[in-house]
């Protein structure tokens, strides 16, 4: 049984309520801000940049360079002009799109509670290390906060708060020693990505579990599938050696 575990945030601690639904937020949100300065917003253009936008994300996490909710704003009112840099809408619209997900609706993956509350039980550190998007790492935990779950985590890692993404090990080692300098043999890892939360945490030494509940990361040139698959959160606490009452080990 581990010390200490460790979770992911994107498809497995919590998702979007439907899928996309972050992307037309923040779109509304810039869209909204140029309406009122004047300054009509063509459509398709708009989806286009905004895809641009999301590959420079994806573009810039695999190299490990941190690109954050402002700077994709910024990449996506180039593409779109109509504003100058600085100005009062530039500045209106950059805001606008980080904020949007505040009032997003972000849900727990079905079994988060009760895992917590079963690792708790047990007495095991718990902790989030996270590859942050365009939402900044105080949205996120408001929005465990408003779940109710917030005070379940003992220590959190988020990239932008780190200054690294997975699975660069500096991210797993801020949390390892966030939790209690627990040694990396001390912990497991629970995520849905091969190439950051199962390779990133084995490299550590840490035992990984990849969820596949929500985004079943099958493309085996992404990395190693992990050292446990589950598809629901109630296999975790068996599959780490967690007994629970009533178990042959307790009578």
């Amino acid at each position: 049984m581990p010390d200490a575990v460790t979770f992911d945030y994107w498809e497995t601690l919590c998702t979007e309520v439907e899928r996309g639904h972050l992307r037309s937020r923040r779109l509304e949100a810039v869209v909204a801000v140029m309406a009122q300065a004047g300054v009509a917003v063509d459509a398709a253009r708009l989806g286009t940049a905004y895809d641009g936008v999301w590959a420079s994300w994806v573009q810039n996490w695999r190299e490990n360079r941190q690109f954050t909710g402002v700077d994709a704003a910024g990449q996506l009112l180039a593409g779109l002009g109509g504003t100058t840099p600085g100005s009062a809408t530039h500045r209106c619209a950059v805001e606008a799109f980080v904020a949007s997900a505040e009032g997003a609706e972000l849900v727990l993956i079905p079994g988060v509670r009760e895992v917590l509350e079963a690792l708790a039980d047990a007495g095991i550190r718990v902790g989030i290390v996270c590859d942050v998007g365009f939402t900044p790492s105080p949205v996120l935990r408001a929005h465990l906060d408003r779940h109710g779950v917030l005070d379940a985590f003992d220590h959190w890692s988020f990239s932008d708060e780190v200054g690294v993404y997975k699975p660069d090990r500096r991210i797993f080692a801020h949390a390892l020693e966030g939790l209690g300098n627990v040694r990396p043999h001390e912990a497991a890892h629970v995520g849905d990505r091969r190439r950051t939360d199962v390779a990133g945490a084995r490299a550590m030494g840490i035992r990984a579990v990849r969820f596949a509940g929500v985004n079943d990361d099958a493309d085996p040139s992404e990395g190693p599938s992990g050292d446990a698959v589950i598809t629901d959160h109630a296999e975790l606490p068996a599959v780490l050696g967690i007994r629970g009452p009533g178990s042959p080990a307790d009578r």
